[in-house]
């Protein structure tokens, strides 16, 4: 059987970025546990295949969660996220 034919569960990660430039948020993106490609899916829409490597996934038993406020930037400080 094709690997890629057999459905994958997705890799969660947490990332931080701004929101509206100053509010810390967290973030849970889901990527493709063949290729790593980010799959850009949410509550709303699960794709059946990843658009670059057509590895097909699996989104049963996701537990979707909302973005988390962190904080506030401070004025003139740089942020980068992690």
């Amino acid at each position: 059987m094709n690997k890629k034919k057999k459905a994958r569960k997705p890799i969660a990660r947490k990332i931080t970025y701004l929101k509206f430039g100053f509010v810390i948020t967290e973030h849970e993106n889901h990527y493709c546990p063949r290729c790593n490609h980010v799959l850009n899916a949410g509550p709303n829409y699960q794709p059946k295949y990843c658009d670059q490597c057509g590895q097909k996934v699996s989104f049963a038993g996701i537990i979707w969660k909302e973005d988390k406020e962190l904080g506030f930037k401070k004025r003139g400080e740089t942020y980068e996220p992690v």
